[in-house]
């Protein structure tokens, strides 16, 4: 017999009471079945679907005296139900008392066992978890049983078998032997108590995977009929909408509105009163149906601590579900529709006639909520669609000129003129009764205009031309010391449209710093772009921008090289000239000090490095020959000269303080 064989009569030994509890299973699916049967007597009177992913769920009955009703609900639901469940007794019974089965968690049944096989550990971690037990193994070699003394991994005997094994070592009075695990043929532990608490933990860790109903026992106190209406919240799948959108022969687009609903549940909804709220309200989980335990902490007796400081972080509600966004999606051109194309042997209406609104629409608050005025039947694991608008003259239809794409498409201006919230979803555009392309329409609060396309436009075209101006100075002042310059650049973009259309919204991007100057009226605009609606469109449609740049120079940092760049532009006055004209010539007098001065100082190093070169030659000279004599000379009258090299550069830095403070004193009163 082989390790693996050993293993698998380990596990099925350990496992036998699993298969033991075949019977609990089918007693669970039975349970199953009954409780669909209980709900017969709650049955399911009214869905209220959110764009949150929930549905309002409402059950009614009739009770007689006082009663307790078991509510059985899948065990998903369990924790939406006890955060939401409202029960009414509306003919003056009370409502008593909801109990509900409790279980521990898995971990905190399995937690207090002395062996806990959760995890599926290998039969190396298994046994080291119950060292000191007695048990019985039978190998080839014969029977032995002892206390499991350890468990480890060993060199095998033999060098040229290479590798280890798992030794499990066993401890009896002859001392300690150690058994290869793969040899084993059987283990068994003789603590009958411990054997049927592991036989119990694989019952329950085989039993956590068996999904069963939930039972609320809901305790009603009253005397005679009464009726009672339970409702409680539950996720469902999304409710959804898609619309139609059919353009008549005049070109006028009637919306029509269809509600999807998916009931995945056990149960069908059987004449129920149906209705979809357009919005998004707060919404979380919480467990609330598992057993909790607080863990404390370990006290000990001394002295008391002081408590430190305590910071509690800080919470929010849980934001709302943001609204689907808007994307585009753009398709070919539906196939053009010439007139008398079609033979039709009976006249026929151009468009479909409209499709009446089942629903009529409640403000609730914030929300807006569509009612469906006829019950509706859902099977279980059913869907169903349900006409709830039903819009005439729901907009305008239009060309758009799209720059990201270069392509005219076709469009219609929707506007909600209604009381009614529009939830986002997918269009089918219909020209008549063929189609004409899809567009996907944004949430539409009442009041708003969104614009959608829905095909690429068969009849206009429209090219464009960019001309621009270099960059050039268009303002210059002075105030406060500070020069304030301003440049400016310009372009023009030329739209040159051919077709016929009525109505044409020409979309021009907008550019960072880029402004307006020139152009026809702005019908609207986004934070990305300019929108023009033309009707006319025989000659160029020019859209004129400018970009400006401002700059700031202080005046005493500027040169005379500046200046005069500004004395030769067109655009300075006759003023500003004359004012320039003054600051260069205050400029030009500081720089002739500060040339005289640069002077001085290089006349003063130049005798500097001489006499240095003297005094070297000096040291080694006779003090009484003739050169030494020569170069003392020298030196006298060098430092005369130094001295009055010295007084020429004070008196000129008192002459180029005096200049500098004249400029500066001319500049601050310059305005202009």
């Amino acid at each position: 017999m082989n390790r693996y064989t050993t293993v698998f009569i380990l596990l099925v030994f350990l496992a036998g009471s699993v298969f033991g509890s075949a019977e609990g299973v089918l007693e669970t699916e039975a349970g199953n079945a009954n409780a669909a049967a209980a709900g017969d007597e709650l049955p399911v009177t009214a869905v209220t679907l959110y764009s949150a992913g929930l549905a309002q769920i409402v059950h009614e009955t009739t009770v007689t005296g006082s009663r307790v009703i078991d509510f059985q609900v899948d065990p998903g639901d369990i924790n939406d139900i006890l955060k939401s469940l409202v029960v009414e007794d509306l003919d003056g019974g009370n409502v008593n008392v909801v109990n509900f089965d409790a279980s521990d968690p898995l971990s905190v049944v399995l937690g207090d066992l002395r062996v806990n096989p959760s995890g599926s550990p290998s039969l190396f971690a298994f046994l080291r978890q119950t060292q000191g037990e007695t048990v019985t193994v039978i190998t080839a070699a014969g029977e032995f049983s002892g206390r499991i003394f350890s468990i480890e991994e060993k060199p095998r005997p033999a060098p040229s078998e290479g590798g280890t094994y798992t030794a499990l070592n066993l401890m009896d009075k002859n001392g300690i032997r150690s058994i290869d695990i793969s040899i084993l043929y059987s283990l068994r532990f003789e603590d009958s108590s411990l054997q049927q608490e592991l036989s119990s933990a694989l019952e329950k860790i085989a039993g956590s995977r068996v999904k069963s109903v939930r039972t609320l026992k809901i305790s009603l106190k009253g005397s005679g009929e009464r009726r009672i209406r339970l409702s409680y919240i539950r996720t469902v799948p999304l409710w959804k909408t898609s619309y139609r959108i059919i353009i008549d022969e005049n070109g006028v687009p009637r919306l029509e509105g269809w509600a999807i609903v998916q009931n995945t549940g056990n149960a069908a909804w059987n004449d129920v009163k149906l209705s979809f709220t357009a919005g998004s309200p707060n919404a979380f989980t919480m467990d609330l149906s598992t057993p909790r335990y607080i863990i404390r902490q370990s006290a000990e007796i001394s002295a008391g601590t002081p408590i430190g400081t305590t910071a509690y972080e800080k919470a929010y509600k849980s934001a709302p579900s943001a609204a689907p966004s808007m994307s585009r999606s753009y398709d070919a051109p539906a196939a053009a529709m010439d007139e008398g194309f079609y033979d039709f042997e009976e006249a026929e209406a151009y468009a479909p006639p409209p499709t009446v609104s089942q629903a009529d629409g409640v403000r609730s608050g914030n929300f807006y909520r569509y009612e469906v005025r006829q019950p509706v039947t859902v099977g279980a694991r059913s869907s169903a669609m349900i006409p709830i608008i039903q819009k005439d003259k729901a907009g305008t239809p239009l060309g758009v000129y799209d720059p990201s794409y270069g392509l005219v498409f076709k469009g219609i201006r929707l506007k909600n003129s209604t009381e009614a919230h529009w939830a986002a979803g997918p269009a089918t555009v219909l020209e008549g009764r063929f189609y004409g392309g899809d567009a996907l329409l944004p949430e539409m609060i009442p009041g708003s205009e969104r614009l959608i396309t829905y095909a690429v436009h068969g009849t206009v075209d429209v090219s464009k031309e960019v001309t621009s101006e270099p960059r050039r100075m268009t303002s210059v002042k002075i105030s406060g010391g500070i020069l304030y310059r301003t440049d400016k650049m310009d372009r023009v973009t030329s739209y040159f449209i051919d077709g016929d259309e009525d109505e044409l919204l020409l979309i021009h991007p907008k550019e960072s710093g880029w402004v307006l100057s020139d152009s026809p009226e702005t019908y609207e605009e986004t934070p990305g772009e300019y929108r023009f609606s033309l009707t006319d469109w025989k000659s160029p449609v020019k859209v004129a921008e400018e970009y400006l740049i401002s700059s700031q120079y202080r005046l005493v940092s500027l040169q005379i090289s500046d200046l005069s760049y500004y004395l030769e532009w067109d655009g300075v006055s006759g003023r500003m000239k004359t004012v320039l004209n003054r600051l260069s010539e205050l400029k030009r007098n500081s720089e002739a000090v500060r040339a005289e001065i640069n002077s001085l100082n290089e006349q003063i190093n130049l005798i500097g490095r001489d006499q240095s070169r003297i005094r070297e030659n000096m040291k080694v000279l006779d003090k009484e020959s003739e050169l030494f004599t020569r170069y003392s000379d020298q030196l006298s009258q060098q430092e005369d000269k130094l001295a009055s090299l010295n007084r020429d550069i004070t008196d000129a830095r008192l002459r180029l303080q005096k200049a500098e403070t004249e400029t500066n004193n001319y500049i601050a009163g310059i305005e202009i």
